[in-house]
C-alpha cells in the first residue's frame, strides 16, 4: 500500500510507474482484445491519461483497481470502436453491393429490351426460331415444336444470328454472341 501512496504522491517517475504497471496492463487488454499490439497501444493510453491526471485520484486506496478498470474500459471501447467500424464498412459495402445490382439489373434489362427490338426485325420463321432457343430449347426440340427438319432450324437459326449481328452493327451497338 505504501508504494500506492508513494506514487500517488509523485515520490516515484514515470519511469517507475510504467515498469510497475505496463505488463499487468497490456495483460489485461491482450486478455479482452486478442491482439498484443492494440493491448500495448491500450496500456500506454491508460499510462499517459493516468499519469496526466494524477492529481485527481489522490484518494485512490488501490492504484491497480483503478488501472485495471481504466485498461478494460479502453479495451471494451476499443472492440466498440472495432464494432461499429465494421458495421459501417458493411453497410457501406451492403449499399455498394446493392447499387452494383442495381446497374446490373438496370444494363440486363435495355440490354434484353434491346434484343427483343431486333428479335422482331426477323422474319417470322427466324423469330419463332430465336425466340424458342431464348426459352432453352435445342436445335431438335425447336424442329419437333415447329414441325420442320433439325438442319432447316440450324440455316434459319445461322441466318437469325447473321441478320442480328447486322442490325447491332447497323445500330452501334456492341454484342457478344
Amino acid at each position: 500500500m505504501r508504494k500506492n501512496k508513494d506514487a500517488m504522491a509523485g515520490h516515484f517517475d514515470l519511469g517507475n510507474f510504467i515498469r510497475d504497471h505496463f505488463a499487468s496492463l497490456c495483460a489485461i487488454a491482450f486478455k479482452i482484445t486478442g491482439n498484443s499490439e492494440v493491448a500495448k497501444d491500450l496500456a500506454q493510453d491508460v499510462i499517459i491519461k493516468f499519469w496526466e491526471n494524477q492529481g485527481q485520484h489522490k484518494q485512490l486506496d488501490s492504484i491497480e483497481n483503478y488501472l485495471f478498470i481504466m485498461i478494460r474500459n479502453e479495451a471494451l471501447n476499443y472492440l466498440r470502436g472495432l464494432s461499429r467500424e465494421k458495421n459501417r464498412h458493411e453497410k457501406a459495402s451492403l449499399n455498394s453491393e446493392q447499387e452494383e445490382s442495381l446497374w446490373d439489373t438496370i444494363i440486363e434489362q435495355e440490354a434484353n429490351q434491346l434484343l427483343q427490338t431486333a428479335i422482331a426485325t426477323l422474319p417470322p420463321q427466324c423469330n419463332r426460331i430465336v425466340e424458342l432457343s431464348l426459352t432453352g430449347k435445342n436445335t431438335k426440340e425447336i424442329a419437333e415444336t415447329l414441325d420442320i427438319a433439325v438442319n432447316t432450324v440450324k440455316v434459319l437459326k445461322s441466318r437469325a444470328i447473321h441478320k442480328l449481328r447486322e442490325y447491332f452493327s447497323r445500330n452501334d451497338i456492341w454484342i457478344e454472341f
